[in-house]
């Protein structure tokens, strides 16, 4: 920081450095700091610039307090993103969708990574518009979601959202995902349709294999959604053995070289699941695992019966 208001003490000089450094390292946006610590983003803007002309301290400390929970939170066992079988099928569906301007339908039991695919494509691909569909979205909300990820105004009525919508979605590369899309409302998803009809962008519905069931028959309530869509892979149902020995590898590797037994044994009692891999599983080993003793398939079996109340898995783990 090249210089700074009076209101400004050496520590907090030093403090906006530390952001600063943590944010890029990171690679995270200040807008995504300003969410999670609850801070204005032009305030956050200002403290981080040097700009802010009253004491910074207060904002500063929550700050720092948020990036050590996010610290702590990827060094107990949040697993760095692993690009396999899951990712690979999914992008797919989203680039050609992108390129022939349609519908793509994405549909996976709970807990094999959609979700975290989505937030992941929608941050390393530009012009990705991600909604995160709440119960029974409406086309209002829908549409605000979307203008406010453009950055554009919001004006004030449904048919105006939807043709301001249109005016700067078209003859563009966007491509709108919704994930969880089984839960908006009907009248969202047919405005989305119509979105795509005449703003000519694509549009990828990712969800549960509940999904299917709401846009596959023929001649339904969405048979003009169900005709448009170019690519609908058959439901994801688990991620692959592969997959499950690079997350752990990923999120475990300061455990050094992990014997067959030890992968063996988490992906049995994971069950095919990465979030029950990297939310229960993962986090339960480093903080119980770790330590003097190397780990071990007796080990994990003991972590997963006593801390996380796991049943022996229905598949008997190769000793």
């Amino acid at each position: 920081m090249a210089s700074a208001p009076t209101a400004y003490t050496p520590q907090d000089v030093s403090k906006v450095d530390a952001v600063k450094k943590w944010l890029e390292d990171r690679k995270k946006s200040r807008a995504w700091l300003s969410k999670k610590a609850d801070i204005p983003s032009g305030t956050l803007s200002q403290i981080l610039s040097g700009k802010y002309v009253s004491s910074p301290t207060r904002q500063l400390n929550q700050m720092l307090s948020v990036l050590d929970v996010e610290a702590d939170r990827l060094k107990d066992g949040t697993p760095g993103y692993v690009r396999g079988s899951v990712h690979k099928l999914m992008v797919v569906v989203c680039d050609r969708t992108r390129k022939h301007q349609n519908f793509g339908v994405i549909t996976g039991y709970v807990g094999v990574g959609k979700s975290r695919f989505c937030a992941e494509y929608h941050e390393t691909n530009p012009m990705t518009l991600l909604v995160e569909v709440s119960p029974n979205m409406t086309p209002g909300v829908l549409m605000t979601e979307l203008l406010e990820q453009l950055n554009n105004a919001v004006p004030a009525g449904l048919d105006r959202k939807f043709r301001e919508l249109v005016r700067v979605l078209k003859g563009t590369n966007y491509l709108i995902v919704a994930d969880e899309a089984e839960k908006m409302s009907s009248s969202a998803l047919e405005h989305l349709r119509r979105l795509r009809d005449m703003a000519m962008v694509g549009v990828v519905l990712v969800g549960t294999e509940k999904l299917t069931s709401l846009i596959k028959p023929q001649h339904g309530q969405f048979d003009q959604v169900r005709s448009r869509v170019g690519m609908w892979p058959e439901t994801i149902q688990c991620i692959s053995r592969d997959d499950a020995d690079d997350m752990v590898r990923a999120a475990l590797a300061d455990a050094g070289e992990l014997s067959d037994d030890v992968l063996d044994t988490l992906w049995a009692y994971c069950d095919g699941s990465a979030r029950v891999l990297n939310e229960n599983l993962i986090p339960a080993v480093r903080d119980y695992g770790m330590g003097s003793l190397p780990l071990s398939s007796r080990m994990i079996e003991t972590i997963a019966a006593s801390v996380l109340f796991m049943s022996k898995p229905r598949v008997e783990v190769t000793k």
